[in-house]
């Protein structure tokens, strides 16, 4: 059971700025089965947003709160996976030949592919958000959960791109049973705690299985492989396919 709670704590030290003053283990075989807590992580990430939008929603207009719930979540992660969409975009557009793209999204100064790309992922959200929020405000939690098994099943499909880096820690780690208890997870959360229909929750998954699919077979042709970097452009585009889902049933409902 300390294992179990150590390596829930791993998680949330890892991809959270939750204050977790723990000295915890670290091995590839800690991320590995602290890899099924990557959608509770959304779950918690989320919930706090969540609560955030129910109180903001008291006092101000939906797109005020929609803007506030956004800000919440960049700093509830220290905006790691839009700083990892950034970094992609930055390396793959950037037509610097591929030897340099690893080079180029391990650099820290921000590129104008990765600027446009972060207005635009946020400006989607926050249009997505603004007309889905009065009635299903729930979706705060949905798209995050979503996002975070996303991860674990891209990693558990991928193989890595260089030699070192963070992402070495999920990708080639995940074995079967990682990926079979992070989708019953999944689905539970999204069946219990956000209370879907049962029709949405299989397209939902079905896209978090498509999207990461797709986006790993173009990681390939690029460089080879996945990153760490990807793993956070994997995440903000799940999202939005999420959003977007879910806004197309509400018109048609």
């Amino acid at each position: 059971m300390r294992e179990f709670i150590n390596n829930f704590l791993l998680m949330i030290q890892f991809l959270t700025r939750i204050p977790v003053n723990k000295s915890l283990p670290c091995g590839k075989e800690n991320f590995r089965r602290a890899s099924i807590f990557m959608p509770v992580i959304g779950l918690i990430v989320g919930g706090i947003q969540w609560i955030i939008y129910k109180l903001a929603i008291l006092i101000l207009p939906v797109n005020v709160s929609a803007v506030i719930v956004l800000l919440a979540g960049i700093i509830l992660t220290g905006a790691l996976h839009v700083d990892g969409l950034g970094d992609m975009c930055d390396g793959f557009f950037a037509f610097k030949g591929n030897d340099r793209i690893i080079e180029i999204m391990k650099d820290s100064r921000i590129g104008s592919y990765a600027c446009v790309t972060i207005v635009m992922d946020l400006l989607l959200k926050y249009s997505l958000l603004c007309f889905i929020l009065p009635k299903f405000s729930l979706i705060i939690i949905a798209a995050p959960v979503i996002a975070r098994f996303s991860i674990v099943f891209i990693a558990f499909i991928g193989r890595t791109a260089k030699s070192t880096g963070s992402g070495n820690l999920f990708i080639g780690n995940i074995g079967k049973l990682q990926m079979f208890l992070t989708t019953c997870i999944t689905m539970i959360i999204l069946l219990f705690v956000v209370n879907m229909n049962p029709r949405y929750v299989i397209i939902l998954i079905l896209a978090a299985f498509i999207v990461p699919f797709i986006f790993n077979l173009y990681c390939n042709r690029k460089i080879g492989g996945l990153t760490g970097d990807l793993f956070g452009a994997d995440n903000e585009m799940v999202e939005i396919i999420t959003m977007l889902i879910a806004s197309v049933a509400m018109m048609h409902l």
